[in-house]
């Protein structure tokens, strides 16, 4: 009787140690106003089903926009660079790249560098001004790590209101 008990302790033990295992996003998959940028297979940050949100669903000037991004990590990144080229009615367009331990550590994202592989949520938080016109956004932000592998690409496209 205290072998069949071991080997049922044993094996709840095991199962209850074992990671769930979560589903991955693929290029299927998207929101109303934002999909994955190249091929999400090739990214070193593997969303999870239902790992993207962006709200408001409908971004309006004079508000904050949140974006928040969960899945796994399959390597560490030290450095990096976030691309950013949006453009707005094709009129008005935005081309940085910025550092993206700079942006990690900064008031939108307040998070840190490195970012250590495994289970990782990036959650970033932007005002967007009021004076910026009501049209059009389409574009793509991009993070790479510290030897140019994307980390994650996510495309927006929709009308500011």
């Amino acid at each position: 009787m205290r072998t069949i008990l071991f080997i049922c302790w044993l094996f709840a033990s095991i199962v209850h140690s074992l990671p769930l295992q979560q589903t991955f996003m693929t290029g299927e998959d998207h929101g109303a106003i934002w999909s994955l940028c190249d091929d999400p297979a090739s990214h070193t940050l593997r969303g999870y089903q239902n790992g993207v949100s962006i709200s408001p669903d409908l971004p309006r000037t004079g508000d904050d926009i949140t974006v928040q991004v969960h899945g796994h990590l399959l390597s560490a990144v030290t450095s990096g660079q976030v691309s950013i080229q949006l453009n707005l009615m094709n009129m008005i367009k935005i081309n940085k790249d910025l550092d993206l331990c700079s942006v990690l550590e900064s008031d939108v994202m307040q998070s840190s560098c490195p970012l250590n592989a495994g289970d990782v949520t990036l959650n970033a938080k932007a005002f967007i001004p009021k004076e910026l016109p009501k049209l059009p956004l389409k574009g793509d932000i991009k993070i790479m790590d510290q030897l140019g592998n994307t980390v994650t690409c996510i495309r927006l496209d929709f009308k500011l209101q």
